[in-house]
């Protein structure tokens, strides 16, 4: 599959709730598919965007394409992220959007997002 609007089905956002502590890393990785067929994101920017709320200005925390965000796998439909969660504790909200090149938007994944005070201190 390649990344045009005509391969990418019209699907809804899975929800995927993420529950870390503050100042840990945030570490994963999401594949990406579309009636079990990986969807090839080569080429695609990813932009993750953490919030108070929906409708907040304010982003609390943003992961990107290029620094905090590869793109692999062998479909190349794998996201991982790995990015130090550096944010007060607090219930926040997120969200994935994929930019294709052809310009199409996609949101893959939304969810809540609690962060938990860190105990130890380094």
């Amino acid at each position: 599959m390649s990344c045009t609007s005509s391969t990418t089905a019209d699907l809804r956002p899975a929800q995927y709730n993420v529950q870390i502590w503050r100042n840990d890393s945030w570490a994963q990785t999401f594949s990406i598919t579309s009636n079990d067929v990986a969807v090839d994101l080569s080429g695609c920017t990813i932009l993750i965007q953490v919030r108070t709320k929906p409708t907040s200005t304010d982003v609390m925390l943003s992961l990107a394409t290029g620094t905090s965000i590869t793109i692999g796998g062998v479909g190349k439909n794998e996201i991982t992220l790995n990015k130090v969660v550096d944010i007060a504790a607090g219930n926040y909200v997120y969200d994935m959007n994929v930019t294709f090149p052809s310009g199409l938007v996609k949101t893959y994944i939304y969810g809540s997002f609690l962060v938990q005070e860190d105990i130890t201190r380094l």
